[in-house]
């Protein structure tokens, strides 16, 4: 895409009430994510866990015909949830998801990270539900949205990928439970990429290529492209 289509949604995302602030991704990681996407006749899949009010500016690729994009926007906070559809409207290119949060032990964790193919079907038995008073603990250890069987996403689909939640390391997760879902190149942005080992986690499961990266105050972000999975 070319900066003058990505300013465009920009700026409608503003009109549309983004409320920029710490829980939202920066606009820039947004930018250099939408210059490395190449299609531009065919539609792009987009999934983002959390990312607050980012989930406007896909809604503004799509209402402008910017890009046709397909987004389905995950979060888990029922407050901010609700902020965030009534902001969203009911636009058929934007899929919203809410979903509760559950805490893995060690065991299960490396269970998941051990066997990436099967995850996904593993995923249902696995973990204890966190209650709601402790979705926003910034510290929260392996924790992951717990209703993925919400999610309706065709294997091997998804371009682009969004990890800006749950708060944690726990979002490392989506790395072996969205295996069958991301495309072998897929692009990955990874929020606040530093304060957990995600690259590390990443590349247990996928070889891949850094784009770029910005450390900047509270902006900490990295964009990379898979290269396919290691086994």
């Amino acid at each position: 895409m070319i900066i003058r289509d990505i300013e465009k949604a920009l700026q409608q995302s503003n009109c549309n009430h983004w409320r920029y602030n710490s829980l939202t991704l920066s606009k820039q990681a947004l930018v250099h994510a939408c210059r490395h996407i190449n299609k531009e006749k065919v539609e792009c899949q987009v999934l983002q866990l959390g990312g607050g009010d980012s989930a406007l500016f896909w809604k503004s690729l799509g209402d402008l015909e910017l890009l046709p994009v397909q987004s389905t926007i995950v979060e888990h906070h029922p407050i901010r949830a609700k902020e965030i559809k009534e902001s969203l409207g009911d636009v058929p290119h934007v899929a919203f998801v809410t979903s509760s949060l559950k805490q893995l032990s060690e065991e299960e964790w490396n269970k998941v990270f051990d066997n990436p193919a099967e995850s996904k079907s593993l995923w249902p038995a696995l973990g204890q539900r966190i209650p709601e008073n402790q979705f926003d603990h910034f510290s929260i250890q392996k924790a992951f949205y717990a209703d993925l069987d919400q999610l309706s996403l065709s294997s091997h689909s998804v371009d682009v990928m969004v990890v800006d939640g749950p708060h944690g390391n726990g979002r490392s997760l989506a790395y072996p439970l969205f295996i069958d879902t991301l495309k072998p190149d897929a692009l990955i942005l990874v929020d606040d990429f530093d304060h957990y080992p995600f690259l590390a986690h990443l590349g247990k499961i996928y070889h891949y290529e850094e784009l770029f990266r910005e450390i900047a105050g509270n902006r900490r972000w990295v964009l990379v492209r898979l290269q396919g999975t290691k086994n």
